[in-house]
């Protein structure tokens, strides 16, 4: 089910400039309820807009700018639907062509970790974890915070170089890691950064840090909603639960069981920060956990864009989905949200992982994704994988490796389990004996063989 049309039929297509967006992202774009009145244009290749070791920022916006200036007919939105970097290429390029997006200086203000912290410190204070800077240069020097903590760079995603440290030896280890792996990571951003983005006195603070923060325990959620002339919206809190390891994925679900007055209060604390950090004419998501011990829901971090993976949840349960949403504010436009008006009462989004780096031997084919569709309703199935690849050429966190993704729609709980586990059991993969164990299995890289789309 889609948003009923737009009222009025436009004389002419509205020409859209996409930077980043797979052809699997691109799909349900094109089959929303008003894309024949748009023109989709890709500017530029997708790995190059949305791999951090293959980017480089002056040459896309350059491109970007030239082809637009150039072009018969103007460009009236640009859209973008991954991560880091083409989460900070759309509002530099929208900035010098006069395109709505939020403003760069506000993407800095959420994708620098450190940056953020300072701002939400601000606004929410009863929100904010205990936190401390770490230079990579230098001797390391333990932070004050007990462990065991939380160790990040200032510049991630994805759990990527996050590590749950427990000793000093554990701390020096990952510290090493980072200084080898870090600074190809962070070399875009750096050559993109903003200084006037950041909180007085901080501007020398570039990606080549750390931040180690308090660990947060308790039930992890994520409000997703969008800015429009300064006005928050939140339009649904999905539930985030992880693995044992309180680092990996397991699934998504919404809508969220997290009582009513503790979702009250994160909407509370959502608009304080969306207003600190000046995010506008934009999607956010707003990372929580809620710990019954603790006065107020923690904040984890805040992304300057939707979630791609929950777009479908929201589809299933309230009839419309976040891409409608995006394209209505890269227009300009009024976004239209219906609530559980959707097929489904509660829908998930179940990750497949796996302990072990393994050599990918065979995905489901076309067939078994087709019968697997006629036999669950609504299922939607992203593969993270190719034969012939190793898990670890996609990028991952730091300890699990994702192959796939099914989502599903039902009634309840039970059905949610009872439909992945009838999907998983028709989508086999295959992968070939894992020759090192897991303490010798190699760390995964960042290098992308094809679209993520979430």
């Amino acid at each position: 089910m889609t948003s009923p049309p737009r009222d009025a039929t436009p004389l002419s297509r509205q020409r859209l400039m996409l930077i980043g967006v797979s052809d699997e992202d691109l799909q349900p774009i094109s089959h929303l309820a008003d894309a024949e009145s748009l023109e989709l244009v890709q500017v530029g290749g997708y790995e190059e807009a949305t791999d951090p070791l293959c980017c480089d920022p002056d040459r896309i916006v350059a491109e970007a700018v030239g082809a637009a200036r150039a072009a018969a007919a103007p460009f009236d939105g640009i859209i973008q639907l991954d991560d880091y970097p083409s989460s900070i290429l759309v509002p530099i390029i929208a900035e010098q062509l006069g395109l709505k997006a939020t403003s760069v200086l506000s993407v800095f203000r959420c994708e620098h970790k450190y940056w953020s912290r300072v701002l939400q410190r601000e606004a929410a204070p009863e929100a904010v974890p205990r936190y401390e800077l770490v230079s990579l240069a230098g001797r390391e020097s333990r932070p004050r915070i007990p462990y065991p903590f939380w160790l990040k760079p200032v510049k991630s995603y994805m759990s990527y170089l996050g590590f749950r440290i427990g000793n000093e030896a554990e701390f020096i280890r990952a510290v090493e890691r980072c200084r080898t792996e870090l600074p190809p990571f962070v070399a875009a951003f750096n050559r993109m950064l903003r200084p006037d983005a950041a909180p007085p006195g901080l501007a020398h603070i570039d990606g080549h840090y750390l931040i180690a923060e308090e660990l947060m325990v308790g039930r992890q959620c994520c409000l997703e909603g969008y800015v429009q002339g300064g006005e928050v919206t939140v339009l649904g809190i999905v539930d985030s639960l992880r693995l044992p390891n309180r680092v990996s994925f397991t699934r998504f679900r919404y809508p969220s069981r997290i009582p009513a007055v503790v979702q009250r209060q994160m909407v509370d604390i959502a608009r304080r920060v969306v207003a600190a950090i000046g995010l506008d004419h934009t999607l956010f998501n707003l990372e929580m956990f809620w710990d019954p011990r603790r006065p107020a829901p923690m904040i984890v971090e805040i992304n300057s864009r939707l979630s791609a993976q929950f777009a479908d949840l929201f589809q299933k349960v309230d009839g419309t989905g976040t891409y409608e949403v995006l394209l209505d504010l890269a227009l300009g436009r009024k976004p239209r949200w219906t609530r559980r008006q959707g097929r489904h009462r509660v829908a998930a989004s179940f990750v497949l992982r796996t302990r072990q780096d393994r050599l990918v031997t065979r995905i489901p084919s076309e067939q078994e994704i087709a019968r697997a569709a006629e036999l669950v309703p609504d299922l939607v199935f992203k593969s993270r994988a190719l034969p012939g690849r190793r898990l670890s050429e996609w990028p991952q966190d730091t300890f699990t490796y994702r192959y796939g993704l099914i989502h599903v729609g039902g009634r309840d709980e039970a059905e949610l389990k009872a439909r992945f586990a009838l999907a998983r059991s028709l989508l086999p993969f295959a992968f070939a004996d894992a020759q090192e164990s897991e303490e010798e299995t190699p760390s995964p890289s960042l290098r992308r063989i094809a679209a993520t789309g979430d």
